[in-house]
């Protein structure tokens, strides 16, 4: 089982970003009623960003993205998501 020491707001609404390359991962809420999905920005093997999804998550379900991320958008204004380190 990983362990994160950490967590920081990452954005709430429908998107976040950071230009840091320092998290490594994320946590995501959806605090909407209803099914919703967000698409994860990560690094390439090359630094660039690829986008990752999306994914579904259901009414009020989180997510751990265990994974360094750069960003993300989702498709409600109920999300919340921090970073994790």
């Amino acid at each position: 089982m990983r362990t994160f020491k950490k967590l920081q707001q990452f954005g709430g609404g429908t998107a976040g970003a950071t230009g840091g390359k320092s998290n490594e991962g994320l946590l995501i809420i959806n605090r909407v009623g209803s099914t919703q999905n967000v698409t994860i920005q990560s690094f390439g093997p090359d630094g660039g960003t690829v986008a990752v999804g999306p994914f579904n998550l259901l009414n009020n379900q989180s997510f751990i993205y265990p994974i360094q991320s750069y960003g993300w958008t989702g498709s409600a204004s109920g999300f919340l998501v921090y970073e994790l380190f």
